[in-house]
C-alpha cells in the first residue's frame, strides 16, 4: 500500500530532516554556496563568505530537504529564503535581514 505521496506507507510519514543552504556572490557570476545541518553554521559560512567578496557581495540562507525519489538524481527541496544578507556598498559593513521566525 503507498502512502498519500506514493511512497511505500511505512516512508510516508519519515520526512527528511531540515538541513540549512547558503549561497553568497559577488554580483559578476562568482559566488559560493553550502550546505549543513546547523543553522548557525549556515549563518557563520555565509558572514565568511560575504567578508572574503568585494563590497557589493550579496547572500541568502533557506531550509532544504533533500529529496531522494527526484528523477534522474536525488535534488533538494528549497523552502522561502529565511535569511538575506549583503555588503553595503559606502561602508563594506554585512547587513543581514531577517525573516520573521528565523531568530
Amino acid at each position: 500500500m503507498s502512502g498519500a505521496s506514493g511512497r511505500p506507507a511505512d516512508h510516508a510519514d519519515h520526512e527528511p530532516p531540515v538541513l540549512w543552504t547558503w549561497a553568497a556572490d559577488d554580483l559578476r557570476g562568482r559566488g559560493v554556496r553550502g550546505v549543513t545541518d546547523v543553522p548557525g553554521t549556515a549563518h557563520r559560512e555565509l558572514l565568511a563568505a560575504l567578508r572574503a567578496m568585494p563590497k557589493r557581495g550579496q547572500g541568502s540562507i533557506r531550509q532544504a530537504r533533500l529529496d531522494l525519489c527526484a528523477h534522474p538524481y536525488p535534488a533538494y527541496r528549497y523552502g522561502p529564503v529565511l535569511v538575506r544578507a549583503r555588503r553595503d556598498g559606502t561602508t563594506g559593513e554585512i547587513v543581514f535581514r531577517y525573516r520573521a521566525g528565523w531568530r
